[in-house]
């Protein structure tokens, strides 16, 4: 795996970013319509520019225009501003409005305030540019901490990407914006299943706090410039959105700790998991993992709470980088002070082998924070 440095710009797509105050635009563009597969927010309450993406993407898009600061979403003018930004982008982009994705991400329930919008979508016009994809990853920061890029290339094939997140992340993905390109030759249909799979595998088991946003949205361009084999392009697919959803866990909301979970041998690929969501999920073994206390009594109860397995049977291993700890052997708990030890670390991994069946599954989360508590309690 070869990584670039052009971020989201591999070969003939551009990018820029700007911001004023709270709110910023990011544009990323083609020379041509590309081939555009996308999955969204499985929330039942979507937003406006959710929706409008979802009717454009038919149609496959040369742009992706998105800001943040505010969600567009549960709003009076939100399906009417969400094409404003449509309609603006396209007049100064030269290219059809129809061809256009819209996102937002922010606070929900306020109307977007268009004089702004229009402003800043102009000055990102006019600074669209092959080096300007980290300017375009600050722009839709909300409460992340730090950009999230990613340029690959493998066996010809290249992938690069911008995303944002660091909170109301839950499986069915999160909050999040993920703008993916690339220059791989493969049809809409094997996109689009190549990418709903690789979601479904990164960032839809990938838990901060649980809460499911209105406006996640993950799209994947392809200007078809590469013929290549499909195995290869899955490879690299998977291993960016792996990586995004890894950025995107230690980025997280007041994180100090981050988790990733695998659940062994499970009888079906759904207690995989399910069992994997849970204990990535609970608020019991995030604030565990926080006070680096040993408590693997709590990983196994939101285990139990979705999968039924024989605990006599059970294995569960802590490690982190090359030290490794065992908690549990069939059943019975080991010396706790070497578990101890490893949750001392920033990075965590626990496994656990309930020898039920052949399946396993990965999640990915964090710790849950005092710091997460203050920053949600203040963010308006």
């Amino acid at each position: 795996m070869k990584r670039l440095n052009s971020g989201v710009c591999i070969d003939n797509f551009r990018a820029a970013g700007v911001r004023e105050g709270k709110y910023g635009v990011a544009i990323v563009v083609n020379d041509k319509i590309c081939e555009t597969v996308g999955v969204f927010t499985g929330n039942n309450i979507k937003a406006a520019p959710v929706l409008l993406s979802m009717k454009n993407i038919k149609n496959g898009f040369q742009a992706i225009v998105a800001n943040s600061g505010n969600a567009n979403a549960c709003t009076v003018k939100g399906m009417e501003n969400a094409r404003r930004m449509c309609d603006i982008a396209g007049r100064e982009l030269g290219i059809n409005s129809e061809n256009i994705g819209v996102a937002s991400t922010g606070i929900i329930g306020r109307e977007l305030d268009m004089l702004r919008i229009e402003k800043l979508i102009k000055r990102a016009v006019q600074n669209l540019s092959k080096k300007r994809s980290k300017n375009a990853a600050e722009a839709i920061m909300t409460t992340d901490t730090r950009t999230k890029e990613i340029s690959l290339e493998y066996k010809g094939i290249k992938i690069g990407g911008i995303c944002k997140g660091s909170g109301m992340i839950a499986p069915n993905l999160a909050t999040m914006l993920c703008f993916l390109t690339t220059n791989a030759d493969l049809s809409k249909d094997t996109l689009q299943k190549e990418l709903k799979d690789v979601v479904d595998n990164s960032f839809n088991m990938l838990i901060i706090d649980g809460d499911m946003s209105t406006n996640d949205t993950v799209i994947l361009m392809s200007n078809r410039n590469k013929k290549c084999r499909l195995q290869d392009f899955r490879y690299i697919l998977n291993y960016a959105c792996i990586k995004f959803a890894r950025m995107m866990a230690t980025d997280g909301e007041g994180v100090t700790k981050f988790m990733e979970i695998e659940v062994k041998n499970a009888k079906t690929e759904k207690d995989a998991r399910d069992g994997a969501r849970a204990i990535a999920s609970s608020p019991l073994v995030k604030t565990a993992i926080h006070g680096e206390n040993p408590n693997w009594g709590r990983i196994i109860a939101a285990l139990g709470s979705k999968v039924k397995f024989d605990f006599e049977k059970t294995d569960m291993v802590f490690e982190s980088g090359v030290k490794r700890a065992v908690a549990v052997k069939n059943g019975k708990g080991m010396n706790l002070d070497s578990v101890r030890k490893i949750l001392n670390n920033r990075e965590i991994k626990i496994i656990i082998d309930i020898k039920s069946g052949k399946y396993g599954a990965r999640a990915f989360g964090c710790d849950l924070s005092q710091e997460y508590i203050r920053i949600n309690s203040e963010y308006n």
